[in-house]
């Protein structure tokens, strides 16, 4: 939320979220834009999308629509918006500098472009030995790349942000921090992506052990009492000028 505030996001704007799933990203862009303002949402899961408009329906949402839309191929009406948002999607384009330059043509003069994406080239962090941690962490960015994706995007988001008519006006980067008593669901991400770590080769349901997985986590986080650095997000924020 504040780092969208930071970036320029306020009542009265339309904006497209790019890949935007259940809608998270869209309903608290919805919320800060208010009923002045328009959130379209595209995204590829037509599961997603409806779970997308089933919370919008229920919560008589009217600033925020969703349609089904391929990024490698978008297709919208000519509509400008002030600002496009993505979360955790360019790492997963074959061709991310293309499709930004395809959305930059929809945005309007002096529009913000957003992004925020993960990156494991700093991550699974920590003094002493956490090995169960930094193995699951391995599940998970082995699986992404494996699927094609890019995890090492934050180091690329300066360069992909570099086109023309574009100018970055801000790129930060900041440790998602687990501390002893403030654990990350790492057990709940493992099993929701199992069928895709299985799938991919990663790692057998046997080695995985899902069962226990939660509770061995807690034990060697309490065994260590230490603070592990999981991931690093980028964020970054470039200017439409021309």
């Amino acid at each position: 939320y504040n780092l969208l505030i930071d970036a320029g996001i306020k009542k009265g704007m339309h904006i497209l979220d790019i890949g935007c799933g259940r809608g998270d990203v869209s309903f608290l862009l919805a919320d800060m834009v208010g009923i002045e303002g328009s959130v379209l949402g595209l995204d590829l899961d037509d599961n997603a999308l409806e779970i997308a408009r089933k919370h919008a329906s229920d919560h008589v949402l009217t600033n925020v629509d969703f349609i089904k839309s391929d990024l490698n191929e978008l297709s919208i009406d000519n509509r400008q918006f002030d600002a496009i948002v993505g979360r955790r999607v360019l790492m997963y384009l074959p061709d991310p500098r293309r499709v930004i330059s395809e959305l930059s043509a929809m945005l309007k003069i002096g529009g913000i472009m957003i992004f925020q994406e993960s990156d494991s080239t700093l991550s699974s962090k920590s003094i002493v030995p956490m090995p169960l941690h930094k193995q699951v962490d391995k599940w998970i960015w082995d699986t992404v790349e494996r699927e094609g994706g890019n995890i090492h995007i934050g180091f690329d988001l300066w360069s992909l942000l570099t086109q023309k008519g574009l100018i970055i006006e801000k790129l930060q980067a900041e440790a998602v921090v687990q501390t002893p008593d403030k654990p990350l669901p790492r057990a709940m991400i493992v099993k929701l992506m199992l069928p895709r770590i299985i799938k991919t080769g990663v790692a057998t349901e046997n080695e995985i052990d899902i069962n226990t997985l939660e509770d061995r986590l807690t034990e060697e986080r309490e065994n260590t009492n230490a603070i592990y650095i999981g991931e690093i997000v980028f964020l970054a924020c470039a200017r439409k000028i021309g």
